[in-house]
């Protein structure tokens, strides 16, 4: 009886508070100026070898690259690039989600492999049912998908684009993914492509920071809802646990077992809406660096673009107070550390 219980215990903890950190990308070549940071903890070189988690930001310099492998994805973060790894429960399933938030991906997917990874940018989700393609994230915000094989699944907020091998389709910050074009009709120097999304925030400063702003009052809405929705299933966990405590009491044992495992539910449902609100906030770091970055280029802004800019620090600062915070890696691999049979978490 002793041991179900202490079973049941570590069961609880690890569905309720264990923190979602997996090491699923390994580090596989880098070339030139590549490095690292959890979270907002400080910058450090990216080594081949390393593991890396959810909530690790990676950044390429000028001539720099890095070469990364997802089970059965090859993944080449090209220079002057920034991506974050992130995850959230969609769809009754774990899902693991690399973010490009500014540069160059290149990526070859093993056909042997059985899940579909998403790959995020400012404007849209790309699932990957193809083999290879290469996708741009530019300093407006827009995105360039470039389909060599396979199938891509590119969706905005209520629009999705299939693109087929020799596809491909560039959106603008904020718009839906509406058409595509033939590799073979359109020649793309990246670096020209880059030089022109830079060209486009010129004279649209404000259009784009309230699209921004519109975006984090969205972000800021689904975290308040699953803040809400979270605390409702901690209350019935809670519930839940009070009754199997009174039942077992009462020598109810089976009845206690039920309960048991309603609070678990409960408690593995708080889980995963937590999950669900770090991934908003590690998306809004990518959001806020665009809009910062748009903001320093006006050399004197106006009064209506300093109101949208000061909007917008004011959502990402709840959010990166709240949920986003110094990593100390080293402490979570410790946690993460099995101790007979349970996670060692505090």
């Amino acid at each position: 009886m002793i041991k179900k219980i202490i079973l049941f215990v570590c069961t609880f903890i690890l569905i309720s508070i264990a923190p979602s950190y997996l090491f699923s990308v390994s580090v596989d070549w880098v070339s030139g100026d590549v490095t690292y940071s959890h979270l907002k903890s400080e910058w450090r070189a990216l080594n081949v070898g390393t593991q890396l988690a959810t909530g690790d930001i990676v950044k390429t310099g000028t001539y720099s690259e890095v070469t990364l492998i997802d089970d059965g994805v090859e993944i080449y973060l090209l220079e002057n690039s920034t991506f974050t790894i992130s995850e959230k429960y969609e769809d009754e399933q774990q899902k693991t989600s690399l973010m490009l938030f500014l540069g160059r991906m290149k990526f070859k997917l093993s056909r042997a492999r059985k899940t579909e990874p998403e790959i995020r940018t400012q404007t849209v989700n790309l699932t990957i049912r193809g083999t290879e393609f290469e996708v741009g994230s530019g300093f407006d915000g827009s995105t360039l998908v470039l389909l060599s094989d396979g199938v891509v699944s590119v969706r905005g907020k209520t629009k999705e684009l299939v693109l087929e091998g020799g596809e491909g389709t560039e959106i603008a910050f904020g718009e839906e993914p509406t058409e595509k074009f033939e590799l073979i009709t359109r020649v793309i120097d990246w670096n020209e492509w880059f030089i022109d999304t830079k060209e486009s925030v010129k004279g649209n400063e404000l259009l784009l920071l309230n699209k921004i702003l519109e975006r984090f009052q969205e972000i800021d809405g689904q975290i308040k809802e699953y803040e809400r929705m979270r605390e409702e299933a901690r209350v019935k966990q809670k519930e839940h646990v009070e009754t199997r405590d009174r039942l077992r009491e009462e020598g109810r044992d089976e009845e206690a077992a039920e309960y048991s495992r309603k609070a678990g539910a409960e408690g593995k449902a708080a889980y995963h809406l937590l999950m669900n609100i770090r991934f908003l906030a590690l998306s809004s770091i990518g959001l806020h660096d665009l809009a910062l970055d748009i903001f320093k280029g006006v050399e004197k802004p106006d009064a209506e673009l300093k109101e949208s800019s000061e909007q917008i620090n004011e959502i990402y600062g709840r959010i990166e107070r709240s949920y986003i915070y110094e990593g100390d890696r080293e402490a979570l691999e410790k946690r993460a550390r099995k101790k007979k049979g349970c996670l060692k978490l505090f």
